[in-house]
């Protein structure tokens, strides 16, 4: 756990910390949308600010989504209107953040009268190969930690300024849970691009995205240990009951894109 990559003095504003969960975000943001542009370019898609105005959209909206989830789940954290945007405070949800992304690729889609599900086929890899590096930064903070575990690759958190993981956890073996995320975020990306490349109908990509992370997020959601966090209904987490919902929403997609024929754009 590293979750700060180093300080600096400022004038005025004195010392501050550069995070390495930020540095991962910001990395992961460089990397989809460099893959984006060149996914877009394949669709016949070459305006140059196309990529960048996509990726501005998708991350605002998703952002808002994520921490809105979060506000949703756990109410009491909503404490005044500022709230509402202090992303700052930490409490987000990844689920949240899809959905809220959705929203601002379907603004762009329309604005440009591109079909959604064509967009989506392009959106979708490149934001799971930025999740692959997001991911990686949570490991360095602590964040969405695991449960206790003694398998051969468990990992034990120390103390650490800036970490997240709770005092009562510090040096006991827990599941590598935001590893097995990551893993799984480059998985998707390394077969939906694959898929991409050879797609034979608009919003293949974007149904068969939705299907792998739905049984993915699933099953990983049992090694989690941070489960106040998350919340729960019932026997599962928030985040279980999204991936059913997940899973059937691209089931509904899937029969209804697979009807409207051929791929378009210059694939």
């Amino acid at each position: 756990m590293h979750p700060i990559l180093f300080k600096v003095t400022l004038p005025w504003l004195g010392e501050r910390s550069v995070g390495t969960f930020g540095v991962m975000v910001m990395l992961g943001v460089i990397a989809g949308s460099l893959w984006l542009a060149r996914a877009l370019r394949r669709l016949g898609i070459t305006d140059k600010d196309a990529a960048s105005d996509l990726v501005t959209l998708a991350v605002v909206t998703g952002l808002l989504g994520a921490r809105w989830t979060y506000l949703a789940i756990h109410p009491d954290a909503l404490q005044s209107p500022i709230d509402l945007i202090a992303l700052w405070k930490g409490g987000i949800v990844s689920y949240g953040g899809f959905f809220g992304g959705a929203v601002g690729a379907i603004w762009w889609a329309r604005k440009r009268r591109v079909p959604i599900p064509r967009v989506g086929d392009a959106l979708m890899p490149a934001l799971f190969l930025g999740q692959a590096f997001g991911r990686v930064g949570c490991f360095l903070v602590g964040d969405d930690y695991g449960r206790p575990w003694n398998g051969p690759w468990a990992v034990a958190f120390p103390a650490k300024e800036g970490g997240l993981i709770p005092p009562e956890l510090v040096g006991v073996p827990l599941h590598p849970s935001q590893l097995y995320l990551s893993l799984m975020d480059l998985l998707i990306f390394l077969i939906t691009a694959r898929v991409f490349a050879r797609r034979r109908w608009d919003g293949q990509v974007l149904v068969l995205t939705m299907a792998l992370y739905a049984v993915g997020r699933f099953l990983i959601e049992f090694t989690r240990g941070d489960d106040a966090a998350r919340g729960f209904f019932g026997a599962l987490s928030t985040a279980q009951w999204w991936s059913v919902v997940t899973a059937a929403l691209a089931l509904v997609l899937l029969l209804r894109f697979r009807l409207r024929g051929p791929a378009g754009g210059a694939t």
